[in-house]
């Protein structure tokens, strides 16, 4: 009996603890957002806020825009524009892809299952030159369709191994039934595949979202205008080269995590069976 109790203590601290690595700079990053200047860098640090303000929301989304044009609503439309776009459509390339592996048997289906592998084993970085090159030449710099162009081959090649895996779990007779009635590929996709992979399709959606969502790199290399830039090129407008605004870049930052932390609030259940299921091959 006493083992038993001291399992359980132990076993309930380790969750504290667990909650507390995860919580803490959370709370770290959102108290301090509702704070004037003067206790944002107070010293000692007040882990119970003494008084709150809004002015810093409010300069973000009032102030700034007509004083130093960082305007954080803007970069928000622009990034759901992009990223929900592009992630729509790494959900067709991964699901036709992923139904191509998982169903079909052709020359080089191995060779471009290995290819596909080879491109999440090197660093993104080595394609940003090409990459702003190629747009260049499009005419597509400071253009939102550049990233919608672009995130997709970035992301597609592991959504398109978790499809597959998915797929491969589906057992085959039900297409091979639908196949003796009479229904074309098409029809097997969108009236069998697609009901049956909700959980998988949630999960490719909200990765490549996310994935997208907290790129940098990528977007300040393309889309660095003023009126193009995504959520996070700017809030990386309030570090400047001597000083940092402190209250317009945590206020920001909190909108910044508010998509991400709702998506996975409300299909965190999808995710994790999508994830799972694809993870395993039948």
């Amino acid at each position: 009996m006493r083992q038993r109790l001291l399992s359980s203590v132990l076993y309930y601290a380790l969750i504290v603890l667990i909650l507390g690595v995860i919580l803490i700079p959370i709370y770290w990053l959102i108290m301090p957002s509702f704070l004037p200047a003067s206790e944002m860098f107070a010293f000692p640090p007040h882990l119970v806020p003494r008084s709150f303000t809004l002015k810093n929301y409010y300069d973000l989304v009032v102030t700034y825009p007509k004083t130093v044009t960082i305007d954080m609503l803007l970069y928000l439309r622009n990034s759901f524009i992009a990223c929900g776009t592009a992630s729509g459509i790494v959900l067709v390339i991964s699901i036709l892809a992923g139904y191509a592996l998982a169903r079909s048997s052709f020359r080089g289906k191995e060779a471009l299952r290995t290819a596909i592998l080879l491109t999440q084993m090197m660093p993104a970085v080595l394609f940003f030159i090409p990459i702003y090159l190629f747009m260049k030449r499009l005419g597509l710099v400071n253009n939102l369709l550049a990233l919608i162009l672009v995130y997709p081959g970035m992301v597609a090649p592991f959504s398109t191994f978790i499809s597959e895996a998915y797929i491969m779990n589906i057992p085959q007779e039900i297409e091979e039934s639908a196949i003796l009635d009479g229904a074309s590929t098409g029809t097997i996709l969108f009236r069998i595949i697609f009901p049956l992979s909700a959980p998988m399709i949630v999960a490719i959606l909200i990765y490549s979202f996310v994935w997208m969502w907290n790129d940098l790199i990528i977007s300040l290399v393309l889309c660095h205008a003023n009126e193009v830039r995504t959520a996070s090129v700017g809030l990386f407008s309030f570090i400047g080269a001597a000083t940092v605004e402190w209250g317009g870049l945590l206020a920001g930052t909190v909108l910044c995590i508010l998509p991400p932390l709702v998506l996975f609030a409300f299909f965190q259940k999808f995710i994790i069976q999508g994830i799972l299921a694809g993870s395993l091959k039948a």
